[in-house]
């Protein structure tokens, strides 16, 4: 769950034959991170749906393809980043955190589960201009009971999904990333999301 400066990477080549790209696009998780910040925004106040800018889902290949891209992009290894936003329209997450965000969607709903649908919300807060990391982390997690609700989950078991978010920022995430459970609850019901969008 890291958040660094954009920079462009420049794709390379084999042999003068293209190189194959080391992520594909989720066009599935994309539309359900966008829909998810909205439904959650539009919780607070009314939002057009165009408020809430697109995300380009990108899933790496494996872990090698994650970490070779990320230390050409930054001069350095990931170490325990599982995903990260440099800027423009895509967020760039590892290959296991797509695997387990799509899982969850299939109804495996566990605190590693659920804790990958949130990476990929907090790397698409963080595209929606969000960039406070705690406010980010604390955001994400509320967030989604509202994609599993969207989805077609029952009420209860979205609690339940957004309870196993937090755990999973508890147990997983840096300590700069994390903010109480009660003290998000309290202020995601008092401020949109938006409020901390620049």
């Amino acid at each position: 769950l890291v958040a660094v400066a954009a920079c462009v990477l420049v794709a390379g080549t084999a042999r003068g034959a293209p190189a194959q790209r080391p992520y594909s696009y989720d066009p599935v998780l994309a539309t359900i991170a966008q829909e998810t910040l909205w439904r959650a925004a539009a919780h607070h106040v009314r939002v057009p749906r165009a408020d809430v800018l697109s995300v380009g889902v990108r899933c790496y290949r494996g872990p090698e393809a994650f970490a070779d891209t990320f230390r050409r992009r930054f001069g350095k290894s990931p170490g325990h980043v599982v995903a990260y936003y440099a800027g423009g329209r895509d967020v760039n997450i590892r290959h296991e955190i797509c695997v387990d965000a799509r899982a969850f969607f299939r109804g495996r709903v566990t605190v590693t589960t659920a804790g990958a649908f949130a990476v990929v919300l907090h790397e698409s807060l963080h595209r929606q201009g969000v960039v406070n990391e705690r406010l980010t982390t604390c955001y994400a997690d509320e967030s989604v009971r509202w994609g599993m609700i969207w989805y077609g989950f029952d009420a209860a078991d979205a609690l339940r999904g957004r309870n196993l978010a937090f755990q999973y920022t508890r147990l997983y995430a840096p300590r700069g990333y994390r903010i109480g459970k009660q003290s998000c609850l309290r202020l995601a019901k008092q401020r949109s999301w938006l409020a901390f969008a620049k």
